[in-house]
C-alpha cells in the first residue's frame, strides 16, 4: 500500500495499517505538541488507534513550536 506522510511516499506491505502505526513508521512515538491530519482532515489523538489507512492517503504532521 501507497501513502504520503509531509510529502514523503511511503509503501508497506500491511493491508491493514492504522493512523498510530503510520506515525511509529516514521519513528514518531512521542504524540503530544502534533496534530495530525488525513486527507486534509483533522483526525482527533482518540482515534488515531482506530483510524485506518487507505491506498494513497496523504498524511499531514503538524508540529507545535515555541516562539513568538
Amino acid at each position: 500500500m501507497d501513502f504520503t506522510i509531509n510529502n514523503e511516499k511511503l509503501t508497506v506491505n500491511e493491508a491493514q495499517l492504522t493512523l498510530l502505526g503510520a506515525l511509529a513508521l516514521k519513528g514518531i512515538h512521542q504524540t503530544k505538541g502534533i496534530a495530525v491530519a488525513v486527507n486534509q482532515q483533522i483526525v482527533p489523538r482518540t482515534l488515531w488507534e482506530e483510524q485506518s489507512i487507505q491506498p494513497n492517503d496523504q498524511i499531514l504532521i503538524i508540529t507545535a513550536t515555541q516562539g513568538g
